[in-house]
């Protein structure tokens, strides 16, 4: 990036698509003390401090005094341009991006602030997303350089988004319930508490060249190891393929994946899944999403009550709520399991669950980006339990929060903290639980 625009540009520069890019995300900067403000004289001082700061390559005074600006009652769009600019340099990229989506509600602003939202894009591993705000520029904007520079950004994207991406993390954490499932008395777990160790890889690769239809082929894995109860250690494999189509503002995926779960080294469960999902995006703020899954399951040995069918129907709207990113939905869930027989007391495993949730993506605080989501689930059992020849009909209602926050480290590492808790309340004692979750470790993000 550069802080100031220059009247002649070599011709490497006039022939480079990344050369462009950045200069237009510092466009701004050479422009903001020449324009009218109506603030307070001190914010203003503080956002010309922060253009000088910037400009001589120290961002992180240009942040604080941007901050300051904004403190002191400054709030242009200009100065949202200019924190979103800096925290770019600064590669934090999600506080760059909700500086430009609020940007981009502006309509004079929005197409420069939908090509800054591409870049901010790259930058944080979503090519597919980032066609989309660089197609948005380019079928809107009036202005022919910056309709050049989307048809640059779109051609580079084209040729050179990254066919495969992988997620790796280790963390260390305390769970108050070791268990299997969320349902901890669904396989006999007491709630005695633990430390423990967990690793996880997720990995997918495009097959075909074209970005924006194909297959797509994905796999992971997930290691969970207790250093007591290691009867409880949990180990899962996933891999699966997908069509994907992207449009621009409609993103489909159909496919399915095979799951395969151990507990303490013996084999829980293998999951057969058929999988559809959808995605429209409105505009830069606002999306919607459908999911459908219908799955075989057939239980290990021991398990074999969680032998039968399930079905998932999901949907959420997302949408910017000032400086953050709220998402709402519901899912319905349908089981039709073996169940469990014991001479002659029964046990059903097969619950209709209706949730409620909901998250949001909130504003920086202190460098780490955090997320917070809660949920509202109630199950009913199909048929009635029967022990002791007493039939009672079970119904749970499940309420929980998590929250986490992350914060960049060197590229492309990432520090995270997660933590969860969860209460379920039952009409049958038994299956009363509540668990509590915390986890602190490191991820990156690849891709090539």
């Amino acid at each position: 990036m550069r802080a100031s625009t220059r009247r002649r540009r070599t011709q490497k520069e006039k022939t480079s698509g990344f050369r462009l890019s950045r200069f237009v995300v510092v466009l701004l900067l050479s422009i903001v003390p020449w324009q009218p403000v109506r603030a307070a004289a001190d914010g203003a001082l503080a956002a010309e401090q922060g253009v000088s700061a910037f400009r001589a390559g120290d961002y992180q005074a240009a942040l604080q005094s941007f901050l300051a600006a904004l403190q002191a009652g400054l709030d242009a769009p200009g100065l949202h341009y200019n924190l979103g600019a800096t925290y770019y340099r600064l590669g934090r990229y999600a506080e760059a991006e909700r500086e430009f989506q609020a940007l981009a509600r502006d309509p004079g602003w929005a197409p420069l602030a939908h090509y800054n939202l591409g870049l901010t894009a790259q930058r944080l591993g979503r090519p597919q997303q980032a066609m989309e705000y660089f197609g948005e520029v380019h079928r809107t904007t009036t202005d022919p350089n910056l309709r050049a520079l989307a048809a640059t950004a779109l051609e580079r994207l084209g040729r050179a988004a990254p066919r495969t991406s992988e997620l790796v993390s280790v963390a260390g954490g305390h769970d108050s319930n070791v268990a299997l499932s969320q349902d901890a008395a669904t396989v006999g777990a007491s709630h005695r508490s633990d430390s423990f160790v967990e690793t996880f890889a997720a990995a997918s690769h495009r097959l075909t060249e074209n970005p924006t239809v194909g297959w797509v082929a994905h796999g992971g894995l997930v290691v969970r190891k207790y250093r007591d109860l290691d009867q409880f250690d949990l180990a899962a494999l996933r891999a699966g393929l997908s069509y994907e189509t992207d449009s621009g503002g409609l993103q489909t995926s159909v496919g399915g994946y095979f799951d395969t779960v151990y507990i303490g080294g013996g084999h829980l469960e293998q999951v057969a899944m058929a999988d559809a999902q959808a995605r429209i995006r409105l505009d830069a703020d606002r999306e919607l999403r459908g999911r459908y899954q219908l799955g075989h399951i057939a239980g290990g040995g021991g398990f074999e009550y969680l032998d039968g069918r399930q079905q998932r129907l999901s949907a959420d709207a997302g949408f910017a709520l000032g400086s953050d990113f709220l998402r709402v939905g519901y899912q319905l869930e349908l089981n039709n399991r073996r169940d469990l027989q014991q001479q002659a007391d029964f046990f059903s495993a097969s619950p209709t669950r209706h949730s409620l949730f909901a998250s949001v993506a909130l504003r920086e605080l202190g460098g780490w980006q955090p997320d917070a989501r809660g949920e509202y689930r109630i199950s009913r059992y199909h048929d009635p339990d029967r022990q002791n020849g007493i039939e009672v009909t079970r119904k749970d209602h499940r309420y929980g929060f998590a929250l986490r926050a992350s914060r960049p480290l060197s590229a492309p590492w990432r520090a995270f903290v997660d933590t969860s808790y969860y209460r379920d309340e039952s009409n049958l004692d038994t299956y009363d639980y509540s668990r509590y979750q915390l986890m602190v470790g490191i991820e990156a993000v690849l891709g090539k």
